[in-house]
């Protein structure tokens, strides 16, 4: 099994147990699939075991890296600086979009937000269309889990109006939390096709 099987393996135990452990939380999946084994030409038997009694939801919590209600908080989190990442206004000093989004964000990604900030041909493009968007964050999923960071993926849907009316999208960002003190900080955000790199 090659490295990345093994992780995802990992991480679709890790999300069963956390969706159990929570229960009724809307921001964890409710169920975790395994990816698919390889088909291969010669089909081994199926393994036969007696079924094992299955734990309680309180000690498949203790499985977690995390407690439910901390990951909770770092679904949250990704959601408002995914909102936060996907509004602005061609009014808006590059400055002022910044500065919304440093505080959720750590040390590290603050670089690239600046570049980000500060992209001249996209707001001169906003500038010359007069656009402003706003963005609503759909839906909060745990997508990876480790025991040094939790990605989220945030569905968005933005409405952007402009000098020629309004149009309406949807996307979905892959945003990566690394804990900071008893929170959470914003380590990356791309988009959710990209994977976590």
């Amino acid at each position: 099994m090659t490295s990345r099987a093994a992780r995802a393996g990992r991480a679709a135990g890790l999300l069963a147990a956390a969706g159990l452990a929570c229960g009724g939380c809307s921001l964890l999946p409710r169920t975790a699939v395994s990816p698919a084994a390889p088909a291969s030409a010669t089909a081994r038997p199926a393994a036969t075991a007696s079924p094992q009694p299955v734990p309680a939801a309180g000690s498949l919590a203790s499985l977690l890296p995390f407690p439910p209600a901390r990951l909770r908080a770092a679904a949250s989190l990704a959601g408002r600086f995914t909102a936060a990442w996907d509004s602005w206004s061609w009014q808006q000093p590059p400055a002022a979009w910044l500065a919304a989004l440093q505080p959720m964000a750590a040390a590290s990604l603050e670089p690239a937000l600046a570049q980000a900030a500060g992209t001249h041909g996209v707001l001169a493009q906003r500038a010359a269309g007069r656009q402003t968007a706003t963005a609503t964050v759909t839906a909060l999923v745990i997508r990876d889990l480790t025991t040094g960071s939790v990605t989220v993926t945030a569905t968005v849907t933005q409405v952007i109006t402009s000098r020629s009316g309004t149009s309406r999208s949807a996307a979905e960002w892959a945003v990566t939390l690394t804990p900071h003190g008893a929170g959470w900080s914003v380590w990356d955000i791309e988009p959710a096709a990209a994977g976590n790199t």
